[in-house]
């Protein structure tokens, strides 16, 4: 079972563009992060805009992880600017965490 933690969604000149989720298995130990902006939206900035502004926002919840598929570069240098450090593989995917 999924449960989220927390939700935030983008609003840009007053439109929901995408939203930022943070969701636990109830097997794992750490939150996962999601994100994800509109197609028309994407490549302006916009998440990377927000992010920061999210993960300020959650603050102290300790320990959070992010899976990205391999070649997604942009998510990964999104990861990487914001104090994600990458700490392994698991099949086509790569795996962040933030906090440590």
């Amino acid at each position: 079972m999924i449960q989220t933690i927390d939700e935030y969604k983008i609003i840009e000149n007053g439109e929901v563009v995408g939203e930022i989720a943070l969701w636990q298995y109830n097997n794992q130990k750490l939150p996962h992060i999601e994100y994800k902006i509109k197609p028309e939206h994407q490549n302006k900035g916009i998440m990377k805009k927000h992010l920061p502004i999210y993960l300020d926002r959650i603050k102290g919840i300790g320990n959070i992880l992010a899976i990205v598929k391999y070649d997604n570069l942009i998510s990964i240098k999104l990861l990487l600017n914001n104090g994600f450090k990458y700490i392994g593989n698991i099949n086509e995917n790569k795996i962040y965490i933030y906090g440590l």
